[in-house]
Parts: C-alpha cells; structure tokens; sequence
C-alpha cells in the first residue's frame, strides 16, 4: 500500500496491482474519505489509516464520487461515518442500473452498500460539489477551494486522461459539458480516480 501525503491533513492511498480506485483522506473539516477503493483493498487500506494515525473509527464522513464497485469498498467498516453520493447515483442503485452489469465481475455495488444509509451529497464546509455526469449519470467532482485541490472521481484520470462512458449508466452526451465545467476550477492538484 503507497501512502503518498497530497497537502497539509490530506493523504493519498493507492494499492497496485488490483482493480481499485485511490482513496483520499482529508481531515479539515472533519476526517473524510473521498472513496473507498475496492473492496479488496480493504484491509490494506485499515492498515494504512494505522499508520498515519487513524482507524476507520475516526472516519466521520465518507463521498462517493460515483458508485461504482473499484470505488465503494466495504463501507460497513466506517461505523461512525456517514455516506453520501450524488441523488442521481443513489437513484441509479436503487433501480440496479448499476448492478446488474457489475455483477459480471462477481461484485455488485448494490450488496456492498447493503443496510448503508446513502445521503445525498450537498456543498459541506470546505467542500464544493461539482455534478459532473459523463463516467456516470450521477458522478460527482469535488472542490477543495483552500487547497485548490480538485478530487476528479473517474471524470478526469491521472495525466488529464479522460474516464469512459461507454458503461450501463453511463452519460457520454453529457461528458463534454461536464469537462468544461471542471476546467473553469483552476486547480492545482488533481486528485482523480485512478
């Protein structure tokens, strides 16, 4: 597991190889994840809050920039935190636009996040929400204003690559938009998905 410190309070967690987002903790407001990676990633990830000082204890909020399995994780191991997504992205789980197709892969999003109390996500202190349909109907951006840091999902990839949309619940009309959108933030970190 690779800890890599992005700014002051805000870490970076990558686990390779294996099908798994980054994970981002940013402790500002109040100690938040920025997704959660596979669910294999699970216990490495645990491992990982230990050795800089935390537990999934500590956790009190969790963003989903989209709920796709590579980025979901094992929820049920934050047991003081909330969840939040996009309304769009909760509405596509409960009319399992999501599951049915990741189900190929052995993992269904909508078992992950079994008895987990979605909420839909809001501006919230420091954070800055930014819809951006394309990867999925509902992905999510996020904007941390202070830090000029731009948390990117699978809307934007490492490198300026840009993320498919060519998945079940997929907006690939609407991507285009979405990068425009992003542009206007004049980050200086970029903080994406994979």
């Amino acid at each position: 597991m690779r800890i890599e410190k992005v700014a002051r309070k805000i870490w970076k967690f990558t686990d390779w190889p294996g099908l798994s987002s980054n994970v981002y903790l940013v402790d500002i407001d109040v100690p938040t994840m920025i997704d959660l990676g596979s669910k294999d990633f699970s216990g490495s990830l645990t491992r990982a809050l230990g050795r800089i000082g935390y537990s999934p204890a500590d956790i009190k909020k969790v963003i989903f920039t989209h709920l796709h399995f590579d980025h979901i994780g094992d929820p049920t191991l934050f047991k003081n935190a909330e969840f939040f997504a996009s309304q769009q992205e909760i509405d596509d789980m409960s009319n399992n636009r999501i599951g049915a197709f990741f189900a190929l892969f052995g993992t269904n999003p909508s078992a992950l996040l079994k008895g987990i109390d979605l909420k839909p996500i809001q501006n919230s202190g420091k954070f800055t929400i930014i819809e951006t349909p394309g990867h999925t109907r509902g992905s999510i951006c996020i904007w941390l204003k202070e830090k000029k840091i731009m948390f990117s999902g699978d809307t934007l990839f490492s490198n300026n690559i840009l993320g498919r949309t060519d998945l079940p619940n997929s907006a690939p009309n609407q991507y285009a938009d979405s990068l425009k959108k992003v542009a206007r933030f004049k980050y200086k970190i970029l903080c994406p998905g994979h």
